[in-house]
């Protein structure tokens, strides 16, 4: 069946699909899966990939959002027909809520920067008045000069010296007041971008870095170490069995899951040389940037034992899960990708090997 044929199909009449039970709303009720499922259409499949997908990478306005993209998803993989027209809609609302999330940040920080020019502004204005007052002190005091008038010259001189006096005094105190706000604005406004530029860099679900932040990351690691001479080691971290938990248990508590795993990596690799970060999916890397391969043999051994120890709970239920570890030593004139590559070539082999185990050279 032709994909327009097939979404033909699914959207005629709820009685052309026995088997089904109604879908609740995606925002509110949970969500019911076919009654008797079938093979997933790639179409429908496809659907579901891309609104996790974009669960994941939208912008953290409120914390129900990637919830919700799952909701859609779940929604979208059901194959109701009521349910698949209604995806749309509620993409789009979604959509313009972002945008309006981001029009308005943006509006935020140029009204800042514009109060920052208005003010300096105001400054300028008020020195030009200040000069219009000395201005006019100075022509009187050259009258006087014009008129060889001792007893005035003496007065116009005190009072071109008083009023001199009087304008950088307040000239001064304006412009300590006037830098001190500015300095105020700036280190918020410098606060600000750099939160965001740390919120840039940090996966919301997990509070690791991200991927983008790991691949800056492993760039300044190998230019170091290759600079330096130092021994520096990679971990690649995979949970096995991961789509059976998914499966069992439904995605909030693979969602859960990950937290967990992430939380014993934050703790287990906490020194300032260690660099922890979501690869993707329900893959994580360690980047020891002052350590060789013995060292991280050691910390993977550690940290397998750690994760076999915990479990993670979702609604009543204990999940425990293990993870396999590649381990690999950066070598001599290695490239990044060279790098990376052998790490995730020692993971698979873990993979293979059985799983919740290490392998290194």
């Amino acid at each position: 069946m032709g994909l327009k044929n097939f979404l033909s199909h699914l959207m005629e009449d709820d009685s052309n699909h026995p088997g089904q039970v109604e879908v609740g709303d995606a925002d509110s009720a949970p969500v019911v899966r076919p009654s008797s499922p079938g093979p997933v259409h790639p179409a429908v499949f496809a659907l579901g990939k891309t609104l996790r997908a974009m669960g994941e990478d939208a912008f953290e306005m409120d914390q129900d959002i990637r919830t919700r993209y799952l909701a859609l998803a779940e929604l979208a993989e059901s194959g109701d027909a009521t349910a698949l027209g209604r995806i749309p809609g509620k993409v789009s609302d979604h959509r313009k809520a972002e945008r309006a999330w981001v029009t308005r940040n943006i509006r935020e920080l140029a009204e800042t920067i514009v109060g920052l020019v208005t003010r300096l502004g105001r400054n300028v204005s008020m020195d030009r008045e200040s000069d219009r007052q000395m201005e006019g002190q100075l022509e009187r005091l050259r009258g006087a000069v014009k008129h060889e008038s001792l007893p005035e010259l003496r007065r116009e001189v005190l009072g071109a010296v008083e009023t001199l006096s009087v304008v950088m005094k307040q000239r001064d105190e304006r412009q300590r007041g006037e830098m001190a706000a500015v300095s105020r604005e700036l280190e918020n406004l410098k606060a600000e971008l750099s939160h965001a530029r740390n919120e840039l860099a940090v996966d919301p679900l997990t509070r690791l870095y991200n991927r983008a932040a790991f691949d800056e990351h492993v760039k300044t690691c190998l230019a170091l170490a290759t600079l330096a001479g130092r021994d520096s080691c990679l971990l690649m971290v995979d949970i096995d069995n991961f789509k059976r938990v998914n499966d069992e248990h439904g995605h909030q508590a693979g969602d859960a899951v990950l937290r967990t795993v992430s939380g014993e990596l934050a703790k287990g690799f906490p020194r300032k040389s260690d660099f922890v970060a979501r690869y993707g999916g329900e893959e994580f890397v360690v980047v020891l940037s002052e350590d060789g391969e013995e060292v991280g043999r050691m910390l993977a051994e550690r940290f397998l034992e750690k994760i076999r120890g915990s479990v993670s709970v979702w609604e009543g239920a204990e999940i425990g899960v293990t993870v396999s570890i590649g381990v690999a030593q950066l070598q001599p004139g290695q490239s990044v990708q060279g790098w990376i590559a052998l790490a995730d070539e020692r993971l698979y082999r873990a993979k293979a090997a059985g799983r919740d185990r290490m392998v290194a050279s």
